[in-house]
């Protein structure tokens, strides 16, 4: 061979190696991109299979591609007749092992999909061992390949068998895709065909003219798969951001309709009775309850879009207004106590409200003659202590969840929820039929936020 064909063939591979250790880069990259985004989001499971046989796939074509160009270099040098042994056996046994690698890679893509045997998978494996072995002992046997009495490497009478292995597997794992494709994504059959089709053209060539077509070949077609999976990659992504947006408008939607849950009916049915009443009576202090009574609504509205803390005397503001607007209806009945021995903490946007409601609809509100609601606050070295207390009716907990209007006090709940979740809080709730109920709130210092 001239010596312009030999450096051409080792320039051609040298930058094929350098095109596919930039492939590997990118491979990794992408995986670590990838386990970032699973652990941002919170997502449990594992990188595929697939991105790591590839990364193994690269790397063995790496190898295949430097020792191909060094064998080259020993070759045309006439020299170091151990080192182009070695040379050339790590050559042949990686481009096998990559054989395998490829049919591996296969087995997983339909694996995804639709359950496959590893039958095939096993007789490539054997296959591949008795061919490295036949390649190492060649020197030898002097089938495949020899070096003369020169020293030169010399092309042995069997050594078309080695090319036609990598065109027998390359062929199987073709028909087997061919078999599955309809459970395979499109991208996936197309690139696995063009790295068995692509390869499988240049043998003749590079059995004729001595050149390294295989090799290159093979890197071309690794080149089209990464871009294939990198593609559908980012199409999964793109599908995952879209299916992250439609979460969060379903969420949206879920506190919508959790907002909507608690508002009571018939709070607002005689909040706006008792404000018709007042207009006639006292215009003045209808006007400010009017003032309050949108407040108090306008909040409900806000708090949709609030997923952060908000301090306690927020939202004590509103609670305020709520039991302003029931005092409204109940007048000398109803009795409001505050005992706050701190105010400096922060709490779930519409949390405390619901308690306050369940002692107004379910204690003070079924008591005869009315009642007193209280809330207090107490703080010690480590906690928060919040109470809702009513001197009402009282009822069973054991059969608190059936209680209600058919919501099964889903706002207390929610706020129970809330509580632990936001700010790693408990919430415990005792009752006694004829004395009463006691919420008590205890949020630990440096709790969640």
């Amino acid at each position: 061979m001239s010596d312009g064909m030999v450096l051409t063939n080792a320039a051609l591979e040298s930058f094929a190696a350098l095109v596919t250790f930039v492939l590997l880069l990118a491979c990794i990259t992408k995986i670590k991109m990838m386990d970032r985004m699973k652990n941002k989001i919170q997502k449990k499971g594992k990188i595929s299979t697939r991105d790591y046989i590839l990364l193994i796939w690269l790397f063995i074509h790496i190898i295949v591609l430097v020792a191909d160009v060094l064998s080259w270099n020993a070759a045309d040098s006439g020299r170091h007749e151990i080192w182009l042994l070695f040379m050339v056996n790590l050559t042949f046994t990686c481009l096998y092992l990559e054989c395998t690698v490829y049919t591996y890679y296969v087995k997983e893509t339909i694996h995804q999909h639709e359950e496959i045997g590893n039958t095939y998978v096993y007789l490539v494996i054997i296959s591949t061992v008795v061919a490295i072995i036949l390649w190492i002992t060649s020197d030898i046997s002097r089938q495949f390949y020899y070096l003369d009495a020169q020293g030169n490497y010399t092309r042995g009478p069997l050594y078309w068998m080695c090319q036609f292995y990598c065109i027998i597997v390359m062929l199987g794992n073709i028909a087997i895709l061919l078999k599955h494709r309809k459970a395979v994504r499109k991208h996936d059959v197309v690139s696995l065909l063009v790295y068995g089709l692509i390869p499988i053209v240049s043998v003749p060539v590079q059995l004729l003219w001595k050149t390294t077509t295989f090799n290159l070949a093979t890197t071309l077609a690794l080149l089209y798969i990464c871009i294939s999976v990198h593609m559908a990659q980012y199409d999964r992504i793109a599908e995952q951001e879209k299916q992250l947006m439609q979460q969060e408008h379903e969420l949206s939607m879920n506190q919508m309709q959790m907002m909507i849950a608690q508002i009571q009916p018939h709070f607002l049915y005689n909040s706006l009775t008792a404000l018709a009443q007042l207009c006639s009576k006292d215009p003045k202090e209808a006007k400010k309850a009017i003032i309050n009574f949108a407040d108090y609504w306008r909040n409900h509205m806000n708090a949709i879009d609030k997923k952060e803390l908000i301090s306690f005397e927020e939202e004590l503001k509103y609670v305020k207004i709520y039991l302003y607007l029931e005092q409204l209806r109940f007048g000398d009945d109803l009795h409001v106590e505050y005992d706050l021995q701190t105010t400096d903490f922060k709490v779930p946007t519409l949390s405390v409200q619901p308690f306050v409601e369940n002692a107004m609809n379910w204690g003070v509100g079924q008591k005869e003659d009315g009642g007193t609601v209280r809330i207090t606050t107490r703080e010690n070295e480590e906690q928060i202590e919040l109470c809702v207390i009513d001197d009402g009716v009282g009822f069973d907990t054991s059969k608190m969840e059936e209680k209600g209007d058919g919501r099964q006090h889903i706002g207390v709940r929610n706020a129970r929820a809330r509580f632990q979740k936001m700010c790693n809080g408990t919430v415990d709730i005792y009752s006694e039929k004829g004395k009463g109920t006691k919420v008590r709130i205890n949020l630990p210092k440096g709790g969640k936020s």
